[in-house]
């Protein structure tokens, strides 16, 4: 339970680390701007509210665009939102980021997609489907009358028919080793015949190295390198398809799980699953991730990277609202791709932008009041705001010599101050995260409390025991983050003077967004920023981040975190059927997973969004899952 306390004035610790910041920065000759120290004043602190008190203010704060009404057909008009990173791809195979997905989403449909508001399961390209009673099988029965856009890979230009073979096609490809898809993990441990479809064609691929002079390696951890010939050939006998994928039919497509696995049907609504034309991977090849066609309401028009991405309404699209008029309404989306918040923020007051989100630190306080009200010159603009399930943290990698050592792991746990925090700088925007990994947001799951309040005296006694008293001979450490966003830069720089109390001392690596994501998942980053909203409300969705099995190339596990208890407690949960026993299993590894702290655990988000007061049908989740096919203007 938070505890209502009213703070007077910064602490004495924090505003001396600002000033000796504010003085050294003032003095000095200027680092690189990739390398900055801490610079700027420390936020006055506020009462820390207790969640009913929250709640309150936040009731006032509802708009029409939260509700689902429906108008009278097609209106037309042209929605305009900005991105503040570059997206890394619009081929589903390749979606592993937000940027990527808010692009992509309008242009694709799935088996299955999530209600907008409640974040339920309803039909979309299957119209039904049945799950065996053992839970096992997957039968999804697909709707007539859903194209694929109209696009020259086509004969005539014209988009033929969606068929179950593309699902087939589509789920195949993320898992096959030569498309080297980030979303292999949808499949592969429950898939039957994911894993030697995938051996089969990494088998066969070492073997061609080896015909053409590649010499066998039996030092390579890549477990085909070093392989001997003759299991190499056993392996590559497997067959050349999904066993458990396939299509009684045209408009039947099954899929045959290992085992049971009850979020299964969640894991349909995730872009890995959005089906593509073979046609259409095949005519652009290497740029299909910059040219793609999906079956979506909106189809791609253009996209000029670090300027804009277009969509136009797709003419064709089957789906249609609760009375019956086509969708979507609205003629056109434009996506910027401006890379600094408060200048986003700009382009909204200007009437350029319809939405903004989030909100720049910077203009926090211009635009609500203390007491959560909007101040005078926003009372023209929609405010929506939802819990999201979505954790921040930063991330050790635990096969580097120096995280590899858990009492350096816990000593950082241990020097921040998220009360602080989330008290300041992310009022009504977070909550402490003492440690867990699943958001407090996870509907019917049991609620951690944590393990790691502030407490730097434990910090500094566990950095002795591990050899660096007072932080003494501490190795030079970067924190690497992503450049884009004022807020990831500020609360960064906070993060570095708490560490500086206890005697660690970093310095700051702002990167591009595409280059943070590839280092950080290739294991070349020790000490990085990293957050994850989650893919669908499912605890297994966010506990899969710390299991084996996902550490990449099959998943997001970045921290290269291995736990055999771990492992064993989640595939138990994973097979589970009572959704009690597995809650309970998930929170016994999650416990497991948090007495490790292979990251560097920080807050959870509640977060804000402006909106234009044209827009209507544009409801806020938890998911941040933004159905453009709904959403009309009222102007």
């Amino acid at each position: 339970m938070l505890i209502r306390r009213r703070f007077a004035s910064p602490s004495p610790l924090v505003l001396s680390l600002f000033i000796a910041i504010f003085i050294f920065t003032g003095c000095s000759k200027q680092k690189p701007a990739e390398e900055q120290e801490p610079s700027g004043k420390h936020p006055p602190k506020a009462d820390i509210l207790s969640p009913d008190e929250v709640k309150a203010r936040l009731k006032k704060l509802a708009c029409p665009a939260d509700q689902l009404v429906f108008p009278p057909g097609h209106l037309g008009g042209t929605f305009r939102f900005n991105i503040l990173e570059t997206p890394n791809s619009l081929d589903p195979a390749w979606i592993r980021d937000t940027a990527s997905h808010e692009a992509a989403a309008p242009l694709h449909d799935g088996l299955i997609e999530f209600d907008p508001v409640t974040l339920e399961i309803v039909p979309c390209i299957a119209e039904s489907w049945e799950i065996s009673k053992d839970g096992l099988v997957y039968t999804f029965h697909l709707r007539d009358g859903v194209f694929f856009h109209d696009d020259p890979c086509f004969p005539g230009g014209q988009g033929r028919q969606v068929a179950a073979q593309d699902f087939k096609y589509s789920f195949e490809r993320v898992v096959d080793p030569r498309v080297a898809s980030p979303g292999a993990w949808m499949f592969l441990d429950f898939v039957d015949g994911a894993k030697a479809f995938r051996d089969g064609i990494s088998a066969r691929l070492e073997i061609e190295r080896r015909r053409k002079g590649e010499p066998r390696d039996p030092g390579n951890a890549d477990r085909f390198r070093s392989a001997e010939d003759s299991h190499l050939q056993e392996l590559a006998r497997q067959g050349d398809q999904v066993a458990g994928l396939t299509c009684p039919d045209s408009r039947t497509f099954v899929i045959r799980l290992s085992q049971p696995f009850s979020p299964f049907l969640y894991r349909m609504g995730h872009s890995f699953s959005w089906p593509v034309p073979q046609e259409a991977v095949e005519k652009y090849g290497d740029n299909f991730f910059q040219h793609p066609v999906g079956a979506g309401p909106f189809k791609f028009v253009e996209w000029i990277p670090t300027q804009h991405i277009i969509l136009e309404r797709n003419p064709k699209y089957w789906g249609k609202d609760p009375k019956g008029n086509p969708l979507p309404y609205l003629d056109r989306i434009e996506i910027s791709q401006i890379a600094d918040s408060n200048s986003e923020h700009f382009e909204l007051l200007s009437g350029h932008l319809d939405l903004n989100y989030p909100i720049p630190i910077d203009r926090w306080e211009g635009v609500f009041s203390a007491d959560l009200e909007l101040q005078p010159e926003y009372t023209h603009y929609q405010v929506q705001s939802s819990d999201f399930m979505r954790i921040e943290y930063i991330g050790f990698l635990m096969t580097h010599p120096l995280f590899s050592d858990i009492r350096i792991r816990k000593a950082f746990n241990f020097a921040i101050n998220r009360e602080e925090i989330t008290s300041t700088i992310l009022r009504y925007r977070a909550q402490p995260n003492l440690g867990w990994v699943v958001p407090p947001s996870m509907p019917k799951y049991p609620r951690s409390e944590g393990i790691y309040g502030y407490d730097p005296q434990k910090a500094r006694e566990l950095l002795s025991q591990a050899g660096y008293p007072e932080g003494k001979g501490f190795p030079a450490l970067t924190l690497q983050l992503n450049a884009m966003g004022q807020e990831n830069i500020k609360l960064a720089e906070i993060i570095q003077g708490y560490l500086a109390a206890v005697g660690i001392h970093i310095t700051l690596q702002k990167v591009d967004w595409r280059v943070h994501l590839d280092t950080v998942r290739q294991g070349e980053v020790p000490f990085y920023r990293m957050g994850w909203l989650n893919d669908y409300p499912s605890p297994e969705n966010s506990l899969m981040l710390l299991a084996t099995a996902s550490i990449p190339p099959d998943g997001e596990n970045y921290a290269r975190f291995s736990n055999a208890e771990f492992d064993r407690l989640y595939a138990e949960a994973l097979a589970a059927v009572d959704p009690a026993q597995q809650n309970q299993l998930y929170a016994q590894a999650e416990k497991i997973a948090v007495e490790q702290a292979p990251w560097l655990f920080l807050y959870d988000r509640h977060d804000f969004r402006l909106l234009s007061k044209r827009v209507r049908n544009f409801p806020m989740n938890a998911l941040d899952r933004r159905s453009m096919k709904y959403v009309w203007l009222s102007e």
